[in-house]
Parts: structure tokens; sequence; C-alpha cells
């Protein structure tokens, strides 16, 4: 502030923002960061020296996002036509696409596409590109990485197609219509491709799932220890030792350490027992806290993580039944990736949750802060909402970024201690708790239409790739369906067979031998061929009544010879039938090969 006065010359009331801005760019052009600055600014807002609508620092000093120009721009297209059609194009898309995906499709045609055509053709000037150089632009493509390629892929033949289909109505679109180098049969191995990353990640979730009550075991106990070792250490003295469980700590004086937590309470620094340097409890104990909250959320809702930092206060809210007046807790998840808002019933477990992260971030009259979010995709500032999931940037109060969800989680699994067969750790994302809570639902016996309604998922076929199957899920659905089966057939129906059923069922397999092999009919049922059974495609040849069998083709081919020289025409064509169904039993007993029971080496 002394810094800012001495260059403004003007008194403190009448500081604007314009001046903190100016001393800020003038500190980064030396080179120097402007410490400080956001405590400045939060303290003259406070005071009313700044209008209540000024924005905090972060969001003051925030680059506007690039328009559709800019984007293109910043890769420099050699062709002025072809840089105004695509702009011109990307334009068209605006209205059925959100920004990030307007950023990924600039990305892919201009970066990907366009740029690497003229790279290697600088005089390409229109969309008629050749085969050869379609070939060879694909097998650069085909280079990188397979998500890259069949993501490009389908951006190019896309634009293709539109601009082909636009051409009908609009004369502009007519001048750059051109026939697509890409064809139906270059994108068809996108499907192999999903296919294998979905059963890559289902074999990933199998792999977490056992792993998941560990990591919400270790949360909770980290959590449980910070805050009797930050209880212990904040009740001793500076520079005083102090005991806990067993280890002595001691608390340090840190002068240049003075600065006060976002919970009001000043800073804890220790040193010795298990830490080799020293620690601030205060922020440790912090750090704990979020994990097990933010690890405890996501397990107990299965929500997206755009839709976990945008869970506010105002989305909590209480259902009465009407005929048993039960109140139920609901939390209400607004629109995000499909744009459908969806209710969630609150569990006992998350209801403490949300009652512990409210009581830490509501100040001293019980209200919670209002914090506005920056949306990373969409790159736009919300307005001021009680966001339940808050931190502190500076003295400027925020919702919680993605980039500080992950982190979290990373340090919750660290210090799981969560490691695979090769001592390497294993990795929980946000969207893993999603999946893992699809898997379990779907395996407690939820319904999986009723699963896509609480996921947000429009389609049940999305919901299926995110749950992984488990191999003893199958069997014993498949066992409590034949249970179910059989608990509507009538009783009588498994009553315990008689001696004289009993004798009837062996009877029946006696029945079924026969000169050459066994006959395959059901059980039950009679012989329907007229026991014509080298005909009958029933017949299970018994590789042991070969030469009989031979014995029964050489008398036929005897009887064909016979058949011919007397002109028995009728007879003739019945022997040809017996003779070829003869040949294929044979021909049968030729492909069974018995291995006998295993031999065993003598001890």
């Amino acid at each position: 502030m002394t810094k800012v006065l001495a260059r403004t010359g003007v008194p403190v009331e009448q500081l604007l923002p314009e001046h903190l801005l100016e001393y800020r760019d003038f500190q980064i052009e030396r080179g120097q960061k402007p410490d400080g600055l956001t405590y400045a600014w939060s303290m003259l807002k406070d005071l009313g020296v700044f209008d209540a609508s000024t924005p905090g620092l972060l969001q003051a000093v925030a680059v506007e996002r690039p328009s559709v120009e800019q984007m293109v721009d910043a890769y420099e297209i050699r062709s002025g036509p072809v840089r105004e059609m695509l702009i011109r194009y990307l334009k068209s898309r605006v209205a059925s696409l959100d920004y990030s995906t307007l950023r990924w499709l600039v990305y892919e045609l201009v970066k990907n596409f366009w740029i690497d055509v003229e790279a290697h053709n600088p005089e390409a000037r229109s969309l008629h590109i050749g085969f050869d150089e379609g070939r060879a632009w694909l097998n650069r493509l085909l280079q990188g990485s397979l998500a890259g390629k069949h993501r490009t892929l389908f951006a190019v033949r896309a634009m293709y197609l539109d601009i082909a289909s636009w051409a009908t109505d609009d004369g502009y679109w007519a001048l750059w219509a051109a026939p697509s180098f890409l064809t139906r049969e270059d994108t068809k191995g996108a499907a192999k491709h999903k296919l294998r990353t979905q059963a890559r990640i289902h074999q990933r979730i199998r792999d977490l799932g056992p792993l998941l009550p560990r990591l919400l075991l270790s949360a909770a106990t980290e959590l449980k220890s910070a805050q009797a070792l930050l209880a212990a250490g904040a009740a001793a003295g500076a520079g005083d030792d102090f005991e806990h469980e067993g280890v002595v700590y001691r608390r340090l004086l840190l002068s240049q350490r003075t600065s006060c937590s976002p919970r009001g309470v000043g800073r804890v620094w220790i040193s010795g027992g298990r830490f080799e340097r020293r620690v601030d409890l205060t922020q440790l104990e912090e750090n704990c806290f979020w994990s097990w909250a933010l690890v405890n959320t996501l397990n107990e809702t299965g929500v997206r993580i755009e839709e976990l930092v945008e869970i506010t206060t105002l989305a909590l809210s209480i259902y009465k039944l009407p005929g048993t007046g039960e109140a139920l807790p609901l939390l209400q998840i607004v629109p995000s990736k499909t744009d459908r808002e969806r209710v969630l019933l609150v569990s006992p477990e998350l209801a403490h949750v949300f009652a512990l992260v409210k009581k830490r971030i509501s100040r001293a009259d019980g209200s919670v802060p209002l914090t506005i979010r920056y949306d990373d995709a969409e790159r736009v500032y919300s307005a001021p909402l009680p966001h339940l999931f808050q931190t502190h940037i500076g003295s400027e109060r925020r919702a919680m970024s993605p980039a500080r969800v992950r982190t979290a989680i990373h340090s919750a699994v660290a210090r799981a201690g969560l490691r695979d067969e090769t001592g390497a750790e294993y990795r929980f994302t946000p969207h893993d708790f999603r999946r893992l809570f699809a898997t379990s639902a779907l395996a407690a016996g939820l319904p999986i239409h009723i699963l896509a309604k609480l996921m947000g998922h429009q389609n049940i076929v999305t919901t299926q790739g995110y749950a992984a199957v488990h191999d003893e899920d199958t069997f014993r659905h498949f066992r409590s369906f034949v249970d179910r089966r059989r608990a509507l057939r009538p009783r009588e129906d498994y009553l315990e067979p008689s001696s004289a059923e009993i004798q009837e069922f062996h009877d029946h397999f006696k029945k079924r031998k026969v000169e050459l092999g066994s006959c395959g009919r059901a059980y039950g049922t009679p012989c329907i061929h007229e026991h014509a059974c080298i005909r009958c495609p029933m017949l299970r040849p018994d590789p042991l009544q070969r030469p009989r069998l031979e014995e029964l083709i050489e008398a036929l081919m005897d009887r064909k010879i016979e058949a011919e020289e007397r002109g028995w025409l009728g007879e003739l064509e019945g022997i040809e039938i017996s003779l070829n169904a003869a040949r294929g039993k044979l021909a049968q007993m030729g492909t069974q090969v018995s291995l006998g029971l295993p031999a065993f080496p003598s001890p």
C-alpha cells in the first residue's frame, strides 16, 4: 500500500482499482512478484474504498477468453481465403457447441489438419486434396496417439460433409465444397478402439474397487490424527516441547510465519517426531479435512467433478413425505454435461460430511461467504454463490477448482499408501469414483434405468459403459434369476423323484445305445427317424465302431453296383443318400480324439 500511495500521490480514500493494477504491471515488468496485492485489494474493498461490485483481483486481471478469430490466428494460417472459410465454418458451429468443444474443434481443424497440410504443400488454397496427398496426411496422423487420431478424423470428415450439405443452400459454401478424401473405412477403427478403452477402464475399476474401503478409512484416520496433533500443538507454548501419542514434538516460533490461517487461528508450526522438516500443522489439518470431505462426497454421490465444485448450500433442501411426514434431505445437482438437472437423496454419511464442511466455511454469525467460481472449460466466472467447497487464494475466498480437487484426492491416496505389486502408487481420479459408484449400485441390485437417472445419463447404454461387471456378479445374478424362476413354478414340479422315475431315467439312456454309437435325441422322446440311424443327424458315432461302419460302406457300394446293373433307379437314389451319410459319419469319427486320463510321473 505504501508503494502504491507513494507512486500515485493520492490519499487512501481516493485509490482506484486501476492504481493497484498499474502497480502490478510495473512489478511484473521488473520481474518481481507483487506480494500482498490480493490482501490490499481485499482490504480496500472491505473498507468501502472500492465499490462493492468491484470483482476480486484474480478476476480483474483475468484475460478474456479468445474469440474464434483469435484462436484461429494463433496458428498463423498462410492462406487468407482458407482462414476466412475456417472462421466462418467455426462460427456456424458455435450455436451447437460449448466453448471447450469449440476450442477442441479449432485445434483439430486448424492445428492438426490445415497447418499440417500447408506445411507439406504451401500452395494449398482449397479443400480439394488429392488421394496421394490425403493418404500422406493420414499416415502422418497415424504416428500420433490412437485416441487423438480418431478425434481428428471425425472432425475433418464432419467438416467436409457439413460444407457439402450447406452448399445446397448457401452459394458461399458451394465454392468450398469438395470430395472428402477421408472415407467411412478410415473411421471404422473408432468402434474397436472404444471397446478396448472401455475394457481397459473396466479392468481398472475392478482393481480399484477393493481399495476404496481402505482409502475411505485412511482419510478418516488421517483427519482424526491431524486434528488431535493440531490441538496438542496449539496448546503448547511457542518454543516448548510437547508429547503426543508417545512422540515428542516442538512447537516453533517463526516471526515470519505469523499470518493467520483461513480459519482465523494462528498457524502452528512444529518439528520433530515423524516429520523430517518443519510442518505447518494448520495447513496439514486443512488438507486432510478437504481430502476426507471430497473423497466421501464423490463416493456417496458419484457426481462429475464439475458438478462437485458447483454444489452450493442452496442445493440442499428437505422434502417431507406426504403420508408419514418423514424428512428426507435432498441434494440438487445443477445441469452440467448433458444439461439434465437431477436430485439425489442425501445419505446419513453424506449429511455428516456436509454439516462439517458448512461448519468449517461459515462465518462467526453462521452465514456462508459468497464466492465466485472460474469455469476452466468455458473460461468464464460465475456469479457470487455460497459454494460448499471453497478455499482461499491469498485473502480472497474462491470456489475450489478441479485441479484442487484432484490434488486433494492424490494426497489422500499417498497418505493411504495404496500401491500395486510393482510398488507404483495407485492413481484415483474423480471420475473413477463415478464409475465405482455405478458398479457398486448395480451390484447391489439397483435397476439400471434408475441408476441412469441418478447419474444424469440420457441413455442406459452410457450407464452400462460405466459399470464394470465382476465374474462373481455374473454367477450370483444368474443363480438368483434361476431361483426366482423356480419360485414361480408349482412346488410339485420340484418333488423328489421316486425309484420308478429314476429307473425310467436310466432305461431311457440304455435305449439310446445303437449299433454305431448312441442317439442324441431329447430325454423322453421316441425315435422320429424310423431307426434309420445311419442317415440320422442325431447319431453320435462311436470311434470303436469304425470297422463296422467301414463294412456298411462296402456293403452299400456293392448294393449300388447291383442297382446300377439291374436298373433299380428308385433303389439307387436311396442307396446314394445312405452312402453319403455313412461317409459323413466316418469323417466325423476321424475328427474325434480321445486323450484319456492324464499320466502322472512316478515319484
